[in-house]
């Protein structure tokens, strides 16, 4: 509501008004299918008019693509599942999904996935509520599920990510492996071609100097259709581009209150900030 209601003044400007969009846009689209459908088979004599939104949410409706959508409150994760069940779509991938736990029987049954973060909530309203222990209580109840992050630091050591869910959980080896490899692969439907080492599949490998779930694991080789792209041993020292391996980096900012959204305008004091370019 704040970015694109309230905040903004975007239809629709409440959390009821959601799920009425979504009714319409996909009710729309099916009109769409419809006139093709009758100007194909002759019944109507013009082409309807080409739209690429509704040519978008078609391709839903038949199952060609796979939503994904940015997610954190039960509620409204149920809502859409009604809404897609109503129009008989299956395929979806919640991401967020901070509070996933609270209905994970429910979204089991429907057949939705979760990409979840390990450990992040709090950081806003609708996050208040989440727990570490998600992507284990998720992946427990046949939720397929993966960890992401928007992050682009933290992005680069999902292994880490993935691990603390043994930690918050005691997914196995494997159950925490999956999160990050075969798992996500099925939400984008291309498990046909990466996520597992396989005969006939991309050859794109990561290997350690340990278990990969360590945190004393040193990433050694990174191979992604079958060519080595990093070697540690035989690669230059740093290969970073935009930072400088001598510059000094401070270990706090004072907050200012120019974050994006100034939601913490007017409040003094410190705050730890990773560095960023």
């Amino acid at each position: 509501m704040r970015v694109h209601g309230e905040g903004r003044g975007i239809f629709p400007r409440t959390r009821m008004g959601i799920e009425q969009l979504f009714r319409m846009s996909f009710a729309e689209a099916k009109l769409y299918m419809e006139s093709w459908s009758d100007y194909k088979s002759g019944k109507q004599k013009t082409p309807p008019e080409y739209n690429l939104r509704l040519e978008t949410l078609a391709d839903i409706l038949k199952g060609d693509i796979i939503i994904h959508c940015h997610s954190y409150r039960a509620d409204e994760i149920l809502m859409l599942m009604n809404v897609l069940r109503d129009y008989g779509v299956s395929k979806i991938t919640f991401q967020h999904v901070n509070e996933g736990f609270k209905v994970a029987p429910e979204l089991a049954e429907f057949g939705a996935h979760a990409s979840v973060f390990s450990d992040w909530w709090a950081y806003k309203f609708e996050v208040y509520y989440s727990t570490a222990y998600n992507a284990a209580i998720l992946t427990k109840n046949g939720v397929v599920t993966s960890i992401n992050s928007d992050d682009r630091q933290l992005i680069r050591h999902l292994y880490h990510e993935a691990a603390k869910t043994q930690r918050y959980g005691d997914l196995s080896d494997n159950e925490a492996l999956k999160l990050i490899t075969i798992n996500p692969a099925i939400q984008l439907g291309i498990d046909d071609r990466v996520g597992s080492l396989e005969v006939g599949k991309d050859g794109d490998v990561a290997i350690f100097d340990k278990h990969p779930l360590s945190v004393y694991t040193i990433p050694q080789y990174t191979i992604v259709d079958g060519v080595v792209r990093f070697d540690r041993n035989e690669d230059p020292g740093d290969m970073r581009i935009e930072i400088d391996p001598n510059e000094s980096i401070p270990s706090f900012y004072e907050d200012c209150g120019h974050n994006h959204d100034n939601c913490m305008q007017g409040v003094s004091g410190y705050r730890l900030f990773r560095h960023r370019h």
